[in-house]
């Protein structure tokens, strides 16, 4: 309050306040407590003082609690509480394994938070850990602090708390539950201006692999991970859980780069490093990073979150900068952020984009149609949607991408195709390999890939080119950043898994080997009708099943936010 009435509203008030109200209520009621009362105290704590004379200490300190407890939560008994958002935003909306994941990153997120400005660092590591327990017990207590925090969100903030995976406990936890690799080291290449690269810079590779260094050494196929973290946090350590899973599924390494990270290196530093790291990895078939250079090897790009748009952005200078580099047989694009930007509506063009995509489908028309605001420019987006998600609030997207973008007055975010991927012209996107797009059904991106894929459909359609291994999965009940909660939520494993078999189909061995990573030397002007490169589609039985069971398409999750509009007006649709 102090804080308040000076306008100044700060922790330094907070206790400036606290040490104030202490003095005022400890100083004299010690004095009266001590030299006017009877030790027993007042007369009606006396009666109280000889009816507690028949319980244990133990007793009365939990029947303390318990009444301090239920005094707490009087007006839940009573029927005082509003409508929790909790109730609308959790039960309604995700499905109880994610959940139980929100739950408990929530609680770390929250830890973290409290804990960042403790030192040294072991007593730092002790005390989030042990903040972040109290947290598990008190989640709205959790969720108030994540709020506080993220409202002046600064980047040292966001680093320590999505940097979480590098303390002791969750490494120890994740190297528990993963599988035993023969190789896990860094490896650092040199990027230099002479050799045509953008930077003279030396970048950190991370490899897992599950064979020997001679297998790693004679591999033939391999996968280069862009990893996520908002384009200003978390490096490849920080996503071992699932990438050590990847690479005992696969068989296959992992090559996961560190790339420069927003604010202090903006767009477009970490894109350039992303190509440049693969371009140097290509034209040296791999010798660069350990491997015997003999053949040239497939490789798949794999990026979740900012690391999709990277990979992405990378597949654009690929295609329009280096045509005479070898081409990624296959994209795997994981909650990607496709739009840089807050836009909260969908554009006519886009709408359209979609519509006719969905057309082409056995999709019931009326669905579609009944959309709020269909074709006059003002249909919401995800991004409007789930503006409130627990995970990526307009908020938190806000400070990220202003810190992506940086202070360049010339850059156009809404039409440069490198930082927002969804503009990519359709003459790019009809080269595109094949591409594995796979996001939850509640995320705010979500958008971002439905039309990002009915754009590169419809791009290679006109093209000729093929497209029936092009795919979009959108999981049911899920929002952002599932895989990072593979260690603790074991749901998250399936799903793992089957964008692991997704990986190792796009990296089979190829019937004509001529057809996979072609190089041309036609200008983008020029190309009109670029060569189909045929990788077909082939998955286990077992994940035909998940995807048929944990997944919808596009119309669906419109009717469900249709359904989720009218509960913001208060028009109940569910059954409790």
């Amino acid at each position: 309050m102090l804080g308040h009435i000076a306008g100044r509203p700060s922790p330094s008030w907070d206790k400036i306040q606290a040490v104030v109200v202490l003095l005022m209520r400890q100083v004299p009621l010690h004095y009266i407590a001590l030299r006017k009362m009877p030790a027993n105290g007042p007369r009606p704590f006396q009666r109280l003082h000889r009816f507690l004379k028949g319980y244990t200490p133990w007793q009365i300190i939990i029947g303390a609690l318990t009444t301090v407890y239920a005094a707490h939560h009087a007006d839940l008994f009573v029927g005082l509480t509003p409508a929790e958002e909790e109730k609308k935003m959790f039960s309604r909306r995700y499905t109880p394994g994610y959940t139980r994941g929100v739950w408990i990153l929530s609680a770390l997120d929250a830890g973290f938070f409290t804990s960042q400005n403790i030192r040294p660092k072991v007593l730092r590591d002790t005390m989030s850990a042990l903040f972040s327990v109290y947290y598990l017990f008190f989640p709205k207590r959790a969720l108030e602090k994540n709020y506080m925090m993220i409202q002046n969100i600064t980047p040292v903030h966001m680093r320590r708390s999505w940097e979480k995976m590098l303390h002791p406990l969750i490494r120890l936890m994740t190297w528990v539950n993963a599988p035993r690799l023969g190789i896990r080291r860094e490896v650092k290449v040199q990027l230099s201006k002479a050799q045509g690269h953008h930077s003279d810079a030396i970048v950190t590779l991370t490899i897992f692999f599950k064979g020997t260094e001679e297998e790693y050494a004679r591999s033939e196929a391999f996968i280069y991970n862009t990893p996520g973290g908002g384009f200003v946090a978390m490096n490849p350590r920080c996503h071992a859980d699932y990438l050590m899973a990847w690479a005992g599924q696969t068989g296959m390494p992992i090559v996961s780069i560190d790339y420069k990270k927003a604010p202090e290196n903006p767009f477009p530093s970490g894109v350039h490093e992303c190509f440049d790291v693969y371009a140097l990895i290509a034209s040296t078939k791999g010798a660069c990073i350990g491997m015997k250079g003999l053949v040239q090897p497939r490789i798949a790009v794999v990026g979740d979150s900012a690391g999709g748009t990277m990979a992405s952005a990378l597949m654009n200078m690929l295609i329009e900068e280096a045509p005479e580099l070898p081409k990624p047989v296959g994209l795997v694009l994981i909650y990607p952020c496709m739009q840089v930007g807050l836009d909260f509506w969908i554009s006519n063009e886009d709408l359209a984009v979609i519509e006719e995509e969905i057309s082409r489908g056995p999709i019931p028309e009326d669905i579609l149609k009944a959309r709020p605001g269909r074709g006059d420019g003002m249909t919401l987006n995800s991004k409007a949607a789930f503006m409130d998600d627990s995970i990526l609030s307009t908020t938190f997207m806000r400070a990220l991408m202003v810190m992506y973008i940086g202070g360049d007055p010339t850059l156009d975010h809404k039409a440069d195709y490198l930082v927002s991927p969804i503009h990519t012209p359709d003459a790019i996107l009809a080269q595109y390999p094949r591409t594995y797009m796979i996001t939850g059904e509640k995320d705010p991106l979500v958008d971002d890939s439905i039309i990002f894929m009915a754009k590169m459909r419809r791009a290679k359609r006109a093209a000729g080119a093929d497209l029936e291994s092009d795919i979009l999965r959108i999981v049911s009940g899920v929002s952002h950043a599932f895989l990072q909660m593979t260690g603790i939520v074991p749901e998250m494993k399936d799903l793992v898994r089957v964008v692991g078999e997704e990986i190792v189909d796009i990296l089979k061995v190829p019937e004509k080997q001529a057809d996979w990573g072609e190089t041309s030397t036609a200008s983008m002007v020029n190309v009109v009708k670029p060569k189909s490169v045929p990788n077909p589609r082939s998955i286990s039985a077992y994940a035909a099943q998940w995807e048929n069971n944990y997944t919808r398409d596009a119309v669906t999750i419109y009717e469900h936010r249709r359904v989720a509009y009218l509960d913001q007006l208060g028009i109940d649709t569910h059954d409790d």
